[in-house]
C-alpha cells in the first residue's frame, strides 16, 4: 500500500515537472512567434523598402541619363553653332523679290576664265551623285562639309567662284524643290534653273497646322487667292504629374483629334476648290497634326506633291499679319561662305 502510494506522488512529480517544462516551451514557442512573426515583418518591409529603393534608384539612373543626353546636345549643339560660326559669314533670309534681285547679279558676274562653278543638287542627294565633278573640281573642305550639315527638303544652289579672292561664294536653299542635279564649270554662272524655280507663278496651297490655331491658304507669287483659319479649343499642356496629369493628357488628345477633324474638313473644301490650279501643298507647324490634316497618315489622295518644311510664324495668327506667311513660303535661304567679300548689300540684311 505504501509503495502504490509512493509510485503515486513520484508520478505527479513527474507530470508536474513536465507539465512546468510543457508551459517553459508553450512560453518559449510563443515567444519564438512573436519573434518570427517580427521578423516576417522585417523581411516584407525590407523587400518592400529595397523595392521603393531600386524604383528610385531606376528613377535616379533615367534622370542622370536624360541629363547626360541634355549635356551632350548642348555640347553637340554648341560645337555646331561654333562650326558654323567658323564656316559661314553671313545667312540671311530674302524675299522671293530680293532673291530674284540677288540672282540677277551672280548671273551678270563674267570671268576671264572657266573658274565659276554652278552647283544643282536636289533633296538627299550630294557631290556622289555628281558625275565626274569630285574628280573635276577642288572645292575646299569646309564648303563641302557645309552642304552636309546644312538640312534642306528642297535641295540646294552653290554658286562659287574658285579665284583665290573670289568676289561669289554662295549657298542658297529654295523655297521649293530642286528639280535636276547637275554642275557647271564656266566663265559665268548658271542661274537658269533657279530664275525658272522662283519666278514661277505657280498657286500652292500654305498649311500652318498648329493645335488650337490652324491657317490653310490658297496663294500664288503674289498674293492670297483664298484663305481660312480654324481655331479650337484645346488645353495647354499639363505638367503637375500622376493621374491628374494623365486624365488632363486624355483629354488635350481628345481635344488635339476635335481639331485635326475640323481643320482636315475645311482643308479638304478649300483644296478641293482650286484643285485644277494647285500645284503643290506647303505645309508647316506641329508634324502629326499635319500628317492628320493632309491626310498623309491614311492615303494621302491629292495628285500634287505634298512638302513639309519649317515657315517660322511666332506671332498670332491675325489678319495684319498673314501676308507674312506667304512672304515665308517663298523665301530663300542664302549662306555667304567665310573669308570673302560683301556681296549682298546692306538692304538684304537689315
Amino acid at each position: 500500500m505504501f509503495g502504490k502510494l509512493f509510485n503515486r506522488k513520484e508520478l505527479e512529480k513527474k507530470v508536474e515537472i513536465l507539465q512546468t517544462r510543457i508551459n517553459k516551451l508553450e512560453s518559449e514557442n510563443k515567444l519564438l512567434s512573436t519573434r518570427l512573426s517580427k521578423q516576417e515583418m522585417r523581411t516584407k518591409k525590407a523587400v518592400s523598402d529595397k523595392q521603393e529603393t531600386d524604383l528610385a534608384l531606376k528613377k535616379a539612373e533615367e534622370r542622370i541619363e536624360k541629363l547626360e543626353r541634355t549635356l551632350e546636345n548642348q555640347k553637340e549643339g554648341k560645337q555646331k553653332t561654333d562650326e558654323l560660326t567658323l564656316t559661314f559669314k553671313r545667312a540671311v533670309t530674302l524675299t522671293n523679290a530680293q532673291s530674284c534681285d540677288l540672282l540677277s547679279q551672280i548671273g551678270s558676274v563674267r570671268s576671264r576664265n572657266e573658274d565659276l562653278v554652278t552647283v544643282y543638287l536636289r533633296p538627299n542627294e550630294s557631290f556622289t551623285d555628281l558625275n565626274e565633278f569630285e574628280s573635276t573640281i577642288e572645292l575646299e573642305q569646309d564648303v563641302k562639309y557645309l552642304m552636309q550639315r546644312i538640312e534642306s527638303v528642297t535641295g540646294m544652289a552653290l554658286f562659287y567662284d574658285m579665284k583665290r579672292l573670289g568676289m561669289v561664294r554662295m549657298l542658297m536653299t529654295p523655297p521649293f524643290p530642286i528639280r535636276e542635279s547637275k554642275w557647271k564649270l564656266d566663265r559665268a554662272f548658271d542661274t537658269i534653273q533657279l530664275q525658272e524655280l522662283l519666278e514661277q507663278n505657280q498657286v500652292i496651297c500654305i498649311l500652318l497646322a498648329h493645335a488650337g490655331e490652324t491657317f490653310i491658304g490658297i496663294s500664288n507669287r503674289e498674293a492670297f487667292i483664298d484663305h481660312k483659319v480654324v481655331r479650337s479649343s484645346v488645353k495647354e499642356k499639363h505638367t503637375k504629374g500622376g493621374w491628374s496629369q494623365r486624365r488632363f493628357e486624355r483629354l488635350r488628345d481628345e481635344d488635339i483629334r476635335h481639331h485635326a477633324e475640323k481643320a482636315r474638313s475645311v482643308f479638304e473644301a478649300l483644296v478641293d476648290k482650286y484643285k485644277n490650279e494647285l500645284k503643290m501643298i506647303v505645309a508647316s507647324g506641329e508634324h502629326n497634326l499635319v500628317k492628320e490634316v493632309t491626310g498623309a497618315d491614311h492615303g494621302y489622295r491629292y495628285p500634287f506633291p505634298l512638302l513639309i518644311r519649317s515657315i517660322d510664324i511666332k506671332a498670332k495668327i491675325e489678319k495684319r499679319n498673314i501676308d507674312k506667311i506667304r512672304v515665308l513660303a517663298w523665301s530663300a535661304r542664302w549662306y555667304i561662305l567665310k573669308n570673302l567679300q560683301d556681296f549682298i548689300t546692306k538692304k538684304y540684311l537689315r
